[in-house]
């Protein structure tokens, strides 16, 4: 679905300046579910830029399904990690929704059908005449995952996208999440600097390293469905984890 080959992203007019992604080489399979964990100011976002086509690469090869990425592809749709900025308060939550629906020239009677189905899937089918600003955090972010649904892409790209909420909110969002992907059946790429929540989601962890770059990767083998209290039980869970800290602190991991 996704193959990106030696990625580099560098600001600014020097190509010899400190990179903000440097040799970042990945794939990700169709409908697969993969983390990219890292922490704060490792290139995560810069990197989910570049992926999109909304910045543009200094060097290296990003292909979706074949494609090379040179802008936006209609494929995909991007879920931003500032959820209140993303939506526009003027806007119901139904239009909000349905907005990015007029530049695939759906009309309006399948736009409709579209809206309500996402709205539906994030349990808001209640709420598509209230306004961003009426509505709580956990809601506000729904409304964005319903927007990119609505579009139906092949791939969804999310920036960190549950980190202002709380910890119970942000629960309900991941098994919502996990729900959504099965429902839709496309594939996530999904960016977080949270080891248990990159555990719970994914297929595969992806730990970023500054300048964003592969340092480690592990395969989540745990069973789905997946159980917010039953799943982080497992010893493989707890494995995990410590496999994921070590590599993040970068200590030496054990094959």
């Amino acid at each position: 679905m996704l193959e990106v080959t030696d990625l580099r992203k560098v600001y600014g007019p020097d190509p010899t300046a400190a990179p903000a992604v440097a040799d970042l080489s990945f794939t990700v399979g169709d409908r697969e579910f993969v983390c990219i964990l890292g922490s704060s100011g490792c290139g995560k976002t810069t990197m989910l830029r570049c992926l999109s086509g909304l910045v543009p690469a200094t060097s290296g090869e990003i292909s979706l399904r074949g494609k090379a990425v040179t802008e936006p592809p209609e494929d995909m749709a991007f879920v931003f990690q500032d959820y209140s900025r993303s939506l526009l308060p003027w806007m119901t939550v139904r239009r909000n929704v349905a907005f990015p629906l007029r530049y695939k020239g759906i009309d309006k009677r399948e736009a409709a059908t579209l809206t309500d189905e996402a709205l539906d899937a994030v349990g808001l089918s209640g709420r598509g005449d209230r306004y961003p600003w009426q509505l709580s955090g956990g809601m506000q972010q729904r409304v964005a995952i319903a927007r990119a649904l609505a579009y139906r892409p092949r791939i969804l790209l999310m920036d960190e996208p549950f980190a202002s909420v709380d910890a119970q909110t942000r629960s309900g969002l991941e098994d919502l999440l996990l729900k959504v992907w099965e429902r839709y059946d496309i594939t996530v790429l999904f960016v977080t600097h949270d080891i248990d929540e990159a555990i719970y989601l994914a297929d595969r962890v992806l730990v970023l390293r500054p300048p964003a770059n592969v340092g480690h990767e592990v395969t989540v083998n745990l069973p789905r469905p997946r159980h917010q209290v039953t799943t982080k039980q497992e010893p493989e869970f707890a494995r995990l984890r410590g496999e994921l800290y070590a590599a993040l602190d970068g200590r030496s991991v054990a094959a």
